[in-house]
């Protein structure tokens, strides 16, 4: 699991932060820290997707602005990897396929959500006696 404080994502982009490394977990969303390299030709690009290798230093994929916390970076993603679809994806198809993949995230942590206050509701029922089972 992700610790999001440690990462330095905003909220409304930690779906994003897990996609990414849903997709490939040497793969993460992060804030560059002050004073990173990245940071001193592009002060307003904070954001970068930064690559893990096994057996290799970690590098900067690419670096962009908060406004740009979307589905389009993981379309740059999948833009990118033509190991996976087999074929090089274009911009259309990929942007497509991640919008999709975001409304999947959101369709499933609705459900979720739903999963959640239902079985607190029905803890907090049978703690107070009010159901009985079995």
């Amino acid at each position: 699991m992700i610790d999001f404080r440690t990462l330095g994502i905003p909220e409304h982009a930690r779906w994003l932060a897990e996609a990414v490394n849903d997709y490939d977990d040497r793969l993460f969303l992060e804030r560059l820290p002050a004073g990173h390299p990245y940071l001193v030709g592009q002060p307003d690009k904070p954001y970068a997707v930064i690559h893990r290798p096994t057996h290799a230093p970690e590098y900067v994929v690419e670096s962009f602005p908060e406004s740009m916390l979307d589905e389009r970076i993981l379309a740059i993603i999948f833009e990118g990897d033509m190991n996976r679809a087999g074929r090089k994806m274009d911009k259309f198809d990929a942007l497509r396929t991640a919008r999709h993949v975001r409304q999947e995230r959101e369709i499933a942590d609705r459900k979720a959500s739903t999963a959640d206050k239902f079985e607190f509701r029905m803890r907090k029922r049978t703690e107070r006696g009010k159901l009985v089972i079995g």
